[in-house]
C-alpha cells in the first residue's frame, strides 16, 4: 500500500481496529508516519471505538505489552483525537462521550501502567492550538481532568495538572486548589507544577 493505494479500514470493526491500532512492531519510526501504512477510515466509527476502548481497557488491551500500548495510544490520541475531537464536523455528543470515557482509562488501566511519556502527555496531546476552541469540548475537558485529579496516584494527578496547565478555564484554580487543600502531604515538586498548572506556564 502507499499514499496512491491506501489501505481502506473504513469497514473495520472494533477488534479489527485495535489490532490495526495496537499490532505493529514498535519502532523509532512509528508505523502511522510511514508511507505503506497510510490508510482511511471512518473518524465517526473510530472515535465510538475509541470510546469503548476508555470504558473497559483491560479486556481490551491486557494481551498487549507496555510498549505496544505506548506506541498504540500516540497514534490515537496524538494522531487521531488531537484532530477529531476538535472538528465540528463530527457530531458534538460522539465527542464529549469519547472525552467523558477518558477518566476510566485513567482509573482501570493506566494506573498500573504510568508507561513511558503517553499517560503524562495524554491531555498535552490533546490541547487545542486555535484562538478560540470548543467552548463544550473544553468544558468535557475539564470535567475529565477533575475525575483523574481526584485519583488517589502521583503519575495520574501529575498527567491531569499537566492537562489543565494548557487549558483555559473558569474553574481550572477552583480544582486545583481543592486538591492543595485536600493533601496537605503532597510533595514539593507537585505542589509547584500546580502552581505553575494554575499559571499557566507548565511546558
Amino acid at each position: 500500500m502507499s499514499f496512491t493505494e491506501p489501505i481502506d479500514a473504513t469497514g473495520y470493526d472494533f477488534h479489527s481496529w485495535i489490532r490495526f491500532a495496537f499490532d505493529h512492531p514498535v519502532s523509532d519510526n512509528p508505523w502511522y508516519y510511514t508511507e505503506e501504512m497510510y490508510f482511511v477510515c471512518d473518524p465517526e466509527n473510530v472515535i465510538t471505538f475509541y470510546t469503548r476502548l476508555f470504558q473497559d481497557p483491560q479486556s481490551t488491551l491486557s494481551s498487549y505489552d507496555d510498549a505496544h500500548i505506548e506506541q498504540g495510544l500516540w497514534f490515537i490520541v496524538g494522531s487521531q483525537l488531537n484532530d477529531w475531537l476538535w472538528d465540528d464536523e463530527h457530531p458534538l455528543q460522539l465527542r464529549l462521550d469519547c472525552i467523558a470515557a477518558m477518566p476510566m482509562m485513567f482509573r482501570n488501566f493506566l494506573v498500573e501502567h504510568p508507561l513511558e511519556t503517553a499517560c503524562f502527555m495524554w491531555w498535552d496531546m490533546l490541547r487545542s492550538f486555535g484562538d478560540d476552541p470548543n467552548a463544550s469540548i473544553v468544558g468535557a475537558m475539564i470535567r475529565a481532568l477533575e475525575e483523574v485529579l481526584q485519583l488517589p496516584t502521583r503519575h495520574l494527578q501529575m498527567s491531569a495538572l499537566h492537562g489543565l496547565g494548557h487549558l483555559k478555564h473558569e474553574s481550572k484554580e477552583r480544582i486545583i486548589r481543592s486538591l492543595l487543600l485536600a493533601n496537605a502531604e503532597i510533595d514539593e515538586e507537585m505542589r509547584e507544577y500546580a502552581e505553575n498548572a494554575i499559571a499557566g506556564t507548565t511546558l
